[in-house]
């Protein structure tokens, strides 16, 4: 009984050690990663599985807020089409604030179709909050943001003449 204690013991430490000595940027790269392929492959099981039941999602166009997968598999459908460019990860930086969550902050290049039937590439800027579940590290928030353009060049005022 003390043996089998012992060793109960043993396993939970080497399990905390292991996701604690994870580097959070390795683990937020992975996930970006995972996220980036299943999306481009159209992968809509994929998408979800990188998610907790009851994770938020919070993405760009004006009404892309999703509680649960239910909510986050219908904006995950408009945005992971097969044939259609995924966002391609440019930086990221990952932070681990606790042993079973990692802050994760990046941004992306995403292309669309314009009005003019041109390409249109934005950046876009996400804040992630990742967690382990079950040995598994999940999205349980995703919160990504497009930057506005930059305000044009005030006109300078030229000097009146009387």
């Amino acid at each position: 009984m003390l043996t089998r204690m012992f060793a109960s013991i043993a396993l939970l430490l080497f399990l905390f050690a292991s996701s604690a000595a994870a580097d959070p940027n390795d683990i937020g790269m992975a996930h970006s990663e995972a996220f980036a392929k299943a999306c481009a492959a159209g992968d809509i099981a994929g998408v979800l599985a990188l998610y907790e039941d009851d994770a938020t999602v919070i993405w760009p166009n004006e009404g892309e807020v999703a509680h649960g997968k239910a909510e986050i598999e219908k904006l995950a459908r408009a945005l992971c089409k097969s044939g259609q460019p995924a966002p391609k990860l440019k930086s990221q930086n990952s932070k681990q604030v606790a042993p079973d969550y990692v802050v994760n902050v990046g941004t992306w290049d995403a292309t669309a179709t314009g009005p003019d039937g041109k390409p249109v590439t934005s950046e876009i800027r996400t804040t992630e909050v990742i967690h382990l579940v079950n040995g598994k590290w999940r999205y349980t928030v995703d919160h990504a943001s497009i930057g506005l353009p930059p305000q044009p060049p005030a006109a300078v005022a030229s000097p009146t003449s009387n």
